[in-house]
C-alpha cells in the first residue's frame, strides 16, 4: 500500500514539474540557450582544460540547470506548499510525511535524469562531440548523483517561513553560486578575488568533477568532500529547523 502510494505521488509530482512553465523556461530553455550562445561566442572546438569548449560548457550548463531545478522546483515549491497548509492537509491522508518527501525527491531525481539526457543529446548532436561512451556515462552519473546535495539545499530553502522570500533567496543563491562557481564562464578569466572564492563553492566543485572526467581524470577529493559536506550541512540544518518548529 505504501509503495503504491509512493509511486502514485512520485508520478503526480513528476507530472507537476513537467507541466510547470517555470521548469520548461528556466530548467530547459535557458540552459540550452546559454549553452549554444556561449559555445558560439567562444567556439565549440576551442581547446580548454584538455577538452573542447563545446563539451566543457555542456557540463557547466547541465550543472546550472540541475542546481536551478533543485532550488526552484523543489525548494521554493516546498516553501509555498508549507505556506498554503499542504503539510497540515497531508496529515489527514494515509500518506506519511516521509513518503511525501521521498516521492518528491524521487520525482526530482527522475526529472534531473531527463534534463541530463536532453541536454547531453542536444550538445552531442549539434556539435558532434567526440566523447567516448565511458565519458558520457561517467560524467552523466557524476552530475546526476551530485545533484543530491543541491536537493538538500532546496530542503533548507523549503523551511523558510516566508515563501516569497524563498524566491529571492533561491534565485540569488542559484545565480550567485553559478556565476562565482564558473558555470557561466571559466574561473580562469575572472578577477583573482572571484577565483579565490569560486574554487571553494559547491557549484564549482560539482562542475569541476565533470570537467575532470572529460579530461580523463576522476573527480578530486576536494570535489567529493565539499559536495558531501555541503549536502550534509544543508540537510542537518533543515531537519533541525523543522524539529524545532514542531516543538514550539
Amino acid at each position: 500500500m505504501t509503495a503504491a502510494m509512493l509511486a502514485a505521488q512520485t508520478r503526480a509530482e513528476a507530472l507537476r514539474i513537467v507541466r510547470s512553465p517555470f521548469f520548461l523556461i528556466f530548467s530547459i530553455g535557458m540552459p540550452l540557450a546559454f549553452y549554444f550562445l556561449f559555445a558560439a561566442l567562444n567556439g565549440s572546438d576551442t581547446v580548454i582544460e584538455s577538452t573542447v569548449y563545446g563539451a566543457y560548457s555542456l557540463m557547466s550548463m547541465t550543472a546550472f540547470s540541475l542546481v536551478g531545478t533543485a532550488v526552484s522546483q523543489f525548494g521554493i515549491r516546498l516553501a509555498y506548499e508549507r505556506r498554503d497548509g499542504w503539510v497540515r492537509t497531508l496529515r489527514l491522508t494515509p500518506l506519511s510525511p516521509s513518503a511525501w518527501v521521498g516521492s518528491k525527491i524521487a520525482a526530482h531525481l527522475v526529472m534531473h535524469l531527463a534534463i541530463l539526457l536532453l541536454l547531453f543529446a542536444s550538445g552531442g548532436l549539434v556539435y558532434d562531440l567526440n566523447l567516448s561512451i565511458g565519458v558520457w556515462i561517467s560524467s552523466g552519473l557524476w552530475l546526476w548523483i551530485g545533484s543530491v546535495p543541491f536537493l538538500a539545499l532546496g530542503a533548507l530553502l523549503g523551511t523558510m517561513r516566508h515563501a516569497d522570500a524563498a524566491i529571492a533567496v533561491g534565485n540569488v543563491l542559484h545565480l550567485g553560486m553559478s556565476v562565482l562557481g564558473g558555470l557561466w564562464m571559466p574561473l580562469s578569466v575572472m578577477p583573482k578575488w572571484m577565483q579565490m572564492v569560486g574554487q571553494w563553492l559547491p557549484t564549482h566543485r560539482y562542475a569541476h568533477g565533470a570537467w575532470n572526467l572529460l579530461a580523463g581524470s576522476p573527480p578530486s577529493a576536494a570535489d567529493w568532500m565539499i559536495l558531501a559536506g555541503f549536502g550534509a550541512v544543508c540537510m542537518l540544518l533543515s531537519v533541525y529547523i523543522l524539529n524545532r518548529r514542531e516543538a514550539i
